[in-house]
């Protein structure tokens, strides 16, 4: 079949990289992918071998353009679609305005998070209800969130699935990986590293880590944090470091794309979230057998079993984040237990292989419903 992939950018952030391993895993299934994003990304371009990449517009432009319904309604026209898939609400927004002067094909949204959390107020809530009854299917990454966004819109549940998320796995040699984070970094072969992976925005909270790590400071400076990503709160979260002397702990690294190489270099992975969907990065942390560390917030039970895979931690609070990050720095047995545990939950429940399997059904159900 021919699908279409509808993105906000062509960037590496969650929802886009999930449809872009989606889409590497249904072209070897044998479908024709279209992998767009509304927006052009200038800059660490995300594009899937295999598919047709492309984008709609250079930029954002006001709340609604025209010129972008138009765009959408002139793609699907020349690709003419057998199913299209939404990752992202400007994604919903743009394409529930397009089907309006298009034929009726099936349109799947991919929820991610606790939509509560974003679309709180009551007229905002009221244009989303609205938009929502113009699609055929939402698929969620988890239990928590589809209830959340079940509960939130009044939504029909039969018109819901949950899938979740398949991990591609990665064979990284896990000392070498290490050894060359340890190089970059300046470490020394003592330094244990917790490693943070995100954008830096308000929900990923990094101001109560870096609180976290300022306590362990002096009588712990062995333990290093080291955060990946790029974003609005970067500069205010690197001023909050120098502000409390910890240049010697915290580490940026700025955007990267080789995720999987650096998790494979720490020792466990932390994340201090305030709003979670399913945190994918929990699970590509696993799949180099390094446990972790996380709030309890949304879905992060889905995929980080308590004492088992790592450890969670109620309440936000910091004294037990701070304890939890002691016991696996000490215990490099009990690193290993859980990190294997991690790995196997991952390759038992997480399949890309599978998870395509089950998109591809759901895609044929849905075109045959139409």
């Amino acid at each position: 079949m021919k699908i279409l992939q509808l993105v906000t950018r062509r960037q590496y952030r969650g929802a886009e990289v999930f449809a872009a391993n989606l889409s590497a895993e249904l072209l070897k299934l044998g479908h024709s992918i279209y992998f767009v994003g509304l927006y052009k990304n200038h800059e660490n371009v995300l594009s899937v071998r295999g598919a047709v990449n492309k984008d709609l517009v250079e930029v954002k432009n006001g709340p609604l353009s025209v010129g972008l319904i138009k765009q959408i309604v002139k793609l699907i026209g020349e690709v003419r679609p057998d199913v299209i898939q939404c990752n992202g609400s400007d994604t919903l927004k743009y394409m529930v305005a397009a089907s309006f002067f298009l034929p009726k094909t099936p349109i799947l949204y991919r929820n991610i998070s606790m939509i509560s959390e974003w679309v709180s107020s009551g007229p905002k809530k009221l244009v989303y209800k609205r938009l929502f009854k113009r699609i055929s299917h939402v698929s969620s990454v988890g239990e928590e969130a589809i209830a959340d966004f079940i509960k939130t819109f009044d939504y029909p549940k039969a018109r819901t699935s949950v899938i979740r998320r398949g991990i591609p796995l990665k064979d990284i040699e896990r000392q070498e990986a290490a050894g060359n984070l340890k190089n970059e970094l300046d470490l020394d072969g003592e330094a244990v590293i917790a490693m943070h992976v995100g954008n830096f925005s308000p929900e990923k909270n990094h101001a109560f880590l870096i609180e976290v790590f300022a306590s362990l400071k002096t009588d712990h400076p062995h333990i290093k944090l080291v955060c990946v990503g790029s974003g609005m709160l970067l500069e205010e979260t690197q001023r909050l470091v120098a502000e409390k002397a910890l240049n010697n702990n915290v580490f940026f690294l700025g955007f990267r794309k080789n995720i999987s190489e650096l998790l494979a270099g720490a020792d466990f992975f932390v994340l201090s979230s305030t709003v979670e969907g399913v945190p994918g990065v929990i699970l590509e942390a696993a799949t180099q057998k390094i446990p972790a560390i996380a709030t309890n917030v949304g879905g992060v039970r889905e995929v980080l079993e308590d004492h088992k895979t790592g450890f969670i931690v109620d309440g936000f609070d910091q004294s037990e984040f701070k304890n939890r990050i002691l016991q696996l720095a000490k215990d490099n047995v009990l690193r290993s237990e859980m990190g294997s545990n991690a790995y196997h939950q991952v390759v038992e429940n997480f399949n890309p292989v599978r998870n395509a399997r089950k998109f591809e059904e759901l895609y044929t159900t849905l075109i045959q419903n139409q």
